[in-house]
């Protein structure tokens, strides 16, 4: 059957990486650009996933897929951000089994551990409101919402304003 998204990493779990694929995806120039940085379907939508589909179909291109996820991100943990203890993280690829395995698995060579979001804090699903939130009421009390270094903002800037009704 045809499914929108590996339900509970089924086909992921059944397939092997292809390496020369991943080798390539992963030689793609914007994984080597300094952060901040940004894409998605523009850049890794339906005409890349059909492009790999043709080249490693079935379980073995949503394993290499999710390979690929795994150790860009791994990558961009360890050369970005300072070391840490935990790695915490949140959204839909949370809920993936085989995603967090491999991730964890990824992190831990660098002596990382993986934690969900929902464990330490809140409902993940709240954590959108909660920024909102806070932004809210920086902004209310003239403080700035931007981290620069995370933003690319040209400096610290108080995120909206506030207008009577």
């Amino acid at each position: 059957p045809s499914l929108p998204y590996d339900r509970d990493g089924h086909l992921a779990a059944a397939g092997r990486v292809d390496a020369e694929v991943l080798a390539e995806w992963l030689a793609d120039p914007w994984f080597a650009g300094p952060p901040p940085r940004s894409t998605g379907r523009e850049r890794f939508g339906r005409a890349a996933v059909e492009a790999l589909h043709a080249r490693v179909p079935g379980p073995d291109g949503v394993r290499t897929a999710l390979a690929l996820t795994v150790e860009s991100v791994g990558a961009f943990i360890m050369e970005h951000l300072p070391a840490a203890a935990e790695v915490v993280v949140a959204g839909g690829g949370t809920a993936h089994p085989v995603l967090m395995t491999d991730l964890a698995a990824r992190l831990a060579g660098g002596g990382m551990t993986l934690r969900r979001f929902d464990e330490l804090f809140f409902p993940a699903a709240a954590k959108e409101a909660v920024a909102f939130a806070l932004l809210g009421w920086l902004t209310l009390h003239g403080q700035p919402g931007t981290v620069p270094r995370v933003t690319g903002a040209r400096g610290p800037r108080i995120a909206g304003c506030v207008t009577p009704a």
